[in-house]
């Protein structure tokens, strides 16, 4: 738990409150009953659809900030908050739980894991960083630390209950993702990076003892050993022969995109690319690579194989093509009949619609811009890559690439209104041009046949097409929210929270929330009046830095990390923050070359993760290198080479050499000049 010190430190945080007004639709003759929002996605489907509608298209306007709360917290909020018997509960990452009154935002307690990161690996300390979410039940709160431990507290107090090892931190594992609860169990997957030396996996575990049930692997194991049940010798064959002397593990991580369905019992869950990503580094023949970029359906109570259903295969993805994108399940009116599906709007630029029982495909169409791949079988479902796609195969030759890394949709959660027959999907198109292991940036200039940004699609999921859009200059977008008021609410990275009718997207409600708005909007009635929750931060427990530091203002990621309540006639204002200044680098600039040289360590080691592209952090809560003092600047080396930080979450880079380390600092450093000068050029002209 949290330390006298801190605990005090909490209680002294600003919380902005105010009684709620009475104004907007007429009160009913009875007030209606409290609500909950108790899954990730809203209900055991996932859907993120609420059947409340006293906030409705009609009185939107009068949608105020009814509280919110400034949190203990360094790092931005992206986890679906949520409600029950009058509590709203956030995580954030580190482990940290919070709850707080939902009518008011007093605080009620806060949780935080004490945590040993000292010999966690690059990978476990990424997951320490991020949280997606976490899970409920009648009594427990489900949660992860990041670095492979899933832990329950109780409900009402958040004491810890129980606490137990998924992964190994000191391997290439971590978890990102949020727990799913179901059945009288909590399942969780991993985040292995794609590095290419673990296998993915789902774990199970008792909710109420926190006792492992069972585990399911993504892929096959050393195949001179036995392996785990038949689907795995199954899997193996559709390998390379070598598979496991190139890279032992493979990936196919199970990082996000879970749903627990209670109508059949199946744990139905997405997986991971095989990794390396480049298939020329990993001896990939056009085999399926099982079960790399699937969905997957296991009985829930014993982890037992039931079916799946490959996207992309494995021995073709060049391109992160993994299926671990938010997936949701829905009784869906077809044509024939209504039928249990799955629907997921694929990294793939695809939009699946698969029998929830059987794993059958049903329809798929794109509703994003797509470069790679040939048109989808409309039988199968099969996907190929196009020949001139295959950058690995002509490495002489320009290939455009849309999808890629990043895909057309991932965690962000979508919704599905069934009264509108609509979902919802934050969508994002980041195309590039790549020739051999280079890189460049496609879609901004007039006449470039896909353009570079976001958008929020209505898709109609049974006819398989776009029935209206709104484009966004940010290609990441925050999870959507809809509801029977007709509404379909959505935050954005530069700070925008808004809300549009459902049936045509038209713009109805907009509130500036002066921060990184991401998290996916979560709404229940408490006290007889409905409210919408949405967190609110700096960006940084998501990839979103690397793609939308260049696009937001630097005063909404140095907002803290807020909880944020509205409700009609709420009045509650929000302090603007004060921008990012930058001093003159007390250091002179150091020779190109040297610079040039860090600049490489820096993209080799990932370090634009958490410091942002070219060490210029868009955020606050991660170092802005550019700032970092003399003496930090000095200590590099034993930071670096040594793990001097690794318990505040800064990795050890052991492979660096001393001559990495002054290429670093040389960057740094120049990169600190090119940041003060066009401040100064900036003021200059206002």
């Amino acid at each position: 738990m949290l330390s006298k010190t801190t605990t005090a430190a909490v209680a002294a945080l600003s919380l902005i409150a105010v009684a709620l007004g009475g104004c907007g639709s007429a009160p009913s003759a009875e007030a209606p009953a409290d609500t909950a929002w108790t899954f990730l996605g809203g209900n055991a489907e996932s859907q993120q659809f609420s059947a409340l509608d006293q906030i409705n298209q009609q009185n939107i306007t009068q949608l105020g900030l009814a509280w919110a709360t400034d949190l203990p917290v360094k790092s931005g909020l992206v986890g679906n908050p949520l409600v029950d018997d009058g509590v709203v509960y956030q995580s954030a990452p580190r482990g940290i739980i919070m709850a707080h009154d939902a009518a008011t935002g007093r605080q009620l307690w806060v949780y935080e894991p004490e945590l040993d990161l000292s010999t966690d690996t690059l990978t476990a300390l990424y997951g320490v960083n991020n949280s997606r979410g976490l899970g409920i039940d009648e009594t427990r709160i489900y949660a992860t630390t990041g670095d492979c431990q899933i832990f329950a507290l109780d409900r009402k107090t958040g004491k810890p209950l129980w606490k137990s090892q998924s992964c190994d931190p000191h391997g290439d594992y971590g978890i990102i993702m949020a727990p799913r609860v179901g059945g009288g169990k909590v399942f969780i997957g991993n985040n292995n990076h794609e590095i290419g030396s673990e296998r993915g996996f789902v774990d199970a575990f008792d909710a109420a003892t926190g006792k492992h049930l069972w585990r399911f692997y993504t892929t096959p194991g050393d195949p001179k050993k036995p392996f785990e049940n038949e689907q795995m010798a199954m899997a193996a064959k559709t390998w390379p022969a070598n598979y496991w002397d190139l890279n032992k593990g493979a990936s196919g991580a199970v990082w996000e995109g879970m749903t627990y369905d209670p109508t059949t019992d199946l744990l139905i869950f997405g997986t991971g690319n095989p990794s390396p990503s480049n298939p020329a580094r990993r001896g990939s023949h056009d085999g399926e690579e099982l079960f790399v970029n699937s969905i997957v359906a296991v009985n829930a109570s014993t982890g037992k194989y039931a079916w799946h259903f490959q996207q992309v295969p494995g021995g073709e993805d060049g391109f992160d093509s993994d299926a671990a994108a938010h997936i949701v399940l829905a009784d869906l009116p077809l044509p024939e009949g209504s039928r249990r599906v799955v629907m997921q709007a694929a990294k793939n630029g695809y939009f699946y619609v698969l029998d929830a029982r059987n794993g059958q495909f049903i329809s798929a169409n794109t509703y994003s811009g797509v470069a790679n791949f040939n048109p989808i079988d409309p039988k199968t479902g099969k996907l190929t890559v196009k020949e001139e796609a295959k950058y690995w195969l002509h490495p002489d030759q320009e290939a455009l690439i849309l999808p890629g890394g990043t895909g057309a949709h991932s965690w962000q959660l979508m919704a599905y209104n069934p009264q509108t027959g609509l979902v919802y999907i934050p969508s994002f198109q980041i195309p590039s041009l790549r020739k051999g292991n280079d890189r460049k940036s496609y879609g901004r200039e007039p006449g470039d046949k896909f353009r570079y940004g976001g958008r929020l699609v209505a898709w109609d999921p049974i006819a398989q097409k776009e029935r209206w859009g709104v484009d966004y200059p940010i290609p990441f977008s925050g999870g959507v929210l809809t509801t029977a008021g007709n509404l379909v609410i959505q935050g954005t990275p530069e700070g925008r929270f808004l809300g549009y009718a459902a049936d045509t997207g038209k713009l109805l409600w907009e509130y500036d929330t002066k921060s990184v708005t991401l998290g996916a909007p979560s709404t229940a009635m408490v006290k007889g009046k409905q409210m919408i929750f949405v967190p609110a931060g700096d960006g940084g427990a998501t990839p979103c830095g690397n793609v939308c530091s260049d696009n937001m203002t630097t005063s909404r990621t140095l907002a803290p990390s807020r909880l944020l309540a509205f409700a009609i006639g709420g009045t509650t204002k929000l302090p603007d923050t004060a921008p990012k200044r930058l001093a003159e680098p007390s250091m002179p600039r150091q020779p190109v070359e040297l610079a040039e040289r860090g600049a490489k360590v820096f993209g080799q080691n990932s370090c634009a993760l958490c410091h942002g592209p070219g060490a210029a952090n868009a955020g606050s809560h991660k170092p802005d290198l550019r700032l970092i003092s003399k003496e930090r600047y000095e200590a590099l080396g034993a930071i670096l080479q040594q793990g001097a930080l690794r318990q505040g979450g800064m990795p050890q880079f052991e492979h660096l050499t001393d001559e990495d380390v002054r290429g670093l600092q040389a960057f740094i450093i120049n990169q600190a000049w090119i940041g003060w000068e066009a401040q100064q050029a900036a003021d200059s002209k206002r």
